[in-house]
């Protein structure tokens, strides 16, 4: 596994002592800094820093840094712009190794005089060896450590397994504190502002390498290292300590909002899913979603596949159950004879032993009977995970003991949840320790979740396979030496021929038979079809040499026709290309213009094989038109899943050579009657 140096994480998140650099009267971050500094008891020296003050917050302040008792490990800055670097370059000669800096106007947006002073910090901290938090962010909890420079209170703040890294300061303090009252505890949390030292990448590798982190969560607008995020992420991966990610960047106007806010690009959405499906990283939707699946993985266990079980005790809520599972297309466990058998008494008879699972009366009337009934379903080897009916208590006596009983009798993942949102009290959050068990809520969020837990149990077995090196030959791209390769690797060819002329290609189509296809080839055309330079359907000679002399009248001369026998089947687009961020992948689409108007595709990076091709084929909404639609028999799947892996490593081999290759469409033909290359498309480097 590759490997890099992180820069010195620990000289920030582990400072012996601060000064707050610009502490004052006037503005509530200095306050609230001070504040949970001497809240969480930390046990270092806390210095204020104003020349306009003795004495501020009952402690004395002195007019800078030169005038403390000591040199502080670490500075937490809250002065103007124009001033930052000045202090910067005296603390570093006075021996202060990292500094957080709250203060913005150091490259957000187009300020070009901004950018100019986040350089200079740059090369500052590139000379002396200083690492800096920010700027622009809001601080940081090393909880354990009492070391909270962030400036606003998190009453239920707790030590826990769970780091977090949020781009956005504001969000992390809303959600840390909506986190915390789920019962969520903490190693670290850092807001990392615009990364001019330290990055996202270091803070990462610095909470996988840390022994009480043991799920981390991240807040993403952009990714300045890819190659080394997706090396520390694989780490992350083979020493199970799963990564959950919220990240900018889905629509247009998030991938601006990321770039104003930070200066860091957001990249290509599609292509980052296909890295989080590669590297086992759980890409949340929303906070909300981010709060449930973060208490859904910090158990520990890890599934070995993501067939889920589902237990409740309402039809009603079966029936939301049954539509998100739908619309989720989640995995749900085929159950075995046994289990239907020794389930059927337990349950009114009016009832379905199914999954997912109404237990009615049996379940309302009777919780340890609910709680048989579940054992049961954990005990079925088709069932890799399971989902049950469970409310933390709000002023009602309840039985932990009952929940706990179910996470013993296996080491299967078990959440508990509920249909909607609720509060917690203090008496939730201890019954939910008690019970060892995570308590989650509302349907969508959870069904989410047990995806989640399914994607990583199935990641970490299957590893990340690796990219070979490139070793083809261009040569191999030319002629008739590209349409052996093709067919080599699976992908068909249809019945073509080159014309020079119109008449030479009115001779060609006639030992082709009718009807063909006329194309135009230019190294001037990319879309053939949006350029007018294909006709379709020509049922005669005639019909071929009139459009043949029209095609080739586009191009003055320069250009040849290719006639090909019209194919029937459906159409498919795959394509492989090189991303800038994170290398080469492969995508699959319903092919022609759709994939373009309906986006229903589906990416992975390379390399791919079999398995993974079918997923994702089966990934896509229109799939239902491969197992036949209105009269139409199915399709040969076999035959587009072989040529999607042959055009990946056809690519993977050639990528020195070439930045693009796409076939669209290929079409599939009916089951057993393979696929053919209708259009295929080479951008050369």
């Amino acid at each position: 596994m590759a490997t890099f140096i992180r820069k010195p994480v620990e000289n920030l998140l582990g400072a012996k002592s601060v000064a707050i650099v610009g502490a004052s009267q006037k503005g509530a971050w200095p306050l609230g800094i001070y504040r949970n500094l001497k809240g969480a008891k930390f046990p270092g020296g806390v210095y204020l820093i104003n020349p306009n003050y003795n004495e501020l917050f009952g402690d004395k302040c002195y007019p800078n840094l030169a005038a403390l008792p000591e040199v502080p490990d670490e500075l937490l800055i809250l002065i103007p712009t124009r001033a930052v670097l000045g202090v910067l370059e005296e603390a570093t000669k006075l021996g202060t190794k990292a500094a957080t800096i709250y203060t913005a106007g150091f490259g957000e947006g187009d300020d070009a005089k901004g950018k100019e002073r986040a350089q200079a910090m740059k090369d500052l901290c590139e000379r002396t060896g200083m690492v800096i938090c920010g700027p622009n962010c809001m601080g940081s909890y090393s909880v354990g450590e009492g070391l909270w420079t962030f400036p606003t209170a998190t009453p239920l703040l707790k030590k826990g397994p769970v780091g977090l890294i949020f781009q956005s300061g504001g969000s992390l303090g809303n959600w840390i504190k909506g986190a915390t009252e789920r019962g969520i505890g903490f190693t670290y949390a850092v807001s990392s502002g615009n990364e001019v030292s330290l990055d996202l990448v270091d803070y990462l590798s610095f909470l996988v390498d840390d022994p009480d982190t043991k799920v981390i969560t991240l807040m993403v607008e952009g990714i300045r290292r890819p190659d080394e995020f997706m090396i520390v992420a694989e780490q992350a991966l083979s020493k199970g300590k799963p990564i959950l990610v919220v990240k900018l960047g889905r629509s247009e106007m998030g991938k601006r909002q990321a770039i104003s806010h930070t200066g860091s690009l957001a990249g290509a959405d599609e292509v980052f899913d296909a890295v989080c499906h590669r590297l086992g990283l759980i890409r949340c939707p929303t906070l909300e979603d981010m709060t449930e699946t973060t208490l859904a993985f910090i158990p520990g266990r890890s599934p070995k596949g993501s067939r889920a079980a589902i237990v409740v005790n309402s039809g009603g809520m079966k029936g939301l159950i049954c539509d998100h599972c739908d619309e989720l297309q989640t995995n749900l466990a085929q159950l075995s004879d046994k289990t239907k058998e020794a389930v059927r008494p337990l349950i009114p008879p009016e009832l379905v032993v199914e999954n997912p699972l109404e237990c009615g009366v049996a379940g309302f009337g009777d919780e340890q009977g609910f709680i048989n009934i579940v054992k049961l379903y954990a005990e079925d080897d088709g069932v890799d995970l399971l989902a049950i009916h469970g409310e933390l208590p709000r002023g009602q006596q309840r039985s932990a003991g009952l929940f706990r009983s179910v996470t013993t009798a296996t080491d299967k993942p078990v959440l508990a949840f509920a249909r909607s949102t609720y509060s917690c009290t203090d008496e939730s959050r201890a019954f939910q320790v008690e019970a060892e068990l995570p308590f989650l809520q509302a349907i969508k969020p959870t069904l989410r979740a047990l995806a989640g837990l399914g994607l990583y149990g199935e990641r970490r077995q299957r590893g990340v396979p690796k990219l070979p090196p490139a070793t083809g030959n261009a040569a191999d791209l030319e002629g008739e030496n590209l349409h052996k390769l093709l067919q080599s690797h699976g992908i068909g060819l249809p019945k073509q021929a080159m014309a020079g002329t119109a008449a030479d290609a009115a001779t060609k189509a006639r030992e082709i038979g009718f009807p063909v296809a006329v194309k135009l080839i230019s190294a001037e055309l990319v879309h053939k079809t949006e350029s007018g330079a294909v006709v379709l359907g020509l049922k005669g000679p005639e019909e071929v040499q009139a459009e043949g002399q029209k095609l080739l009248s586009k191009t003055l001369g320069r250009g040849h026709l290719l006639i090909q026998e019209m194919v029937q089947g459906t159409e498919v687009l795959i394509g492989a290309r090189t991303d800038p961020q994170y290398g080469p992948f492969l995508m699959v689409g319903l092919g022609g213009i759709f994939v373009e108007v309906l986006k229903d595709v589906s990416i992975r990076l390379l390399p791919v094989d079999e398995r993974e091709t079918r997923e994702m084929l089966k990934e896509l909404r229109g799939y239902k038109v491969f197992e036949g639609v209105r009269g139409q028999g199915p399709r040969d799947v076999d035959a587009v899943v072989k040529a999607m892996v042959g055009l990946s490593n056809i690519f993977a081999a050639h990528r020195n050579h070439l930045s693009d290759m796409e076939i669209n469409p290929i079409m599939v033909r009916a089951q057993g009657g393979g696929v053919a290359a209708v259009d295929l498309r080479l951008v050369r480097k």
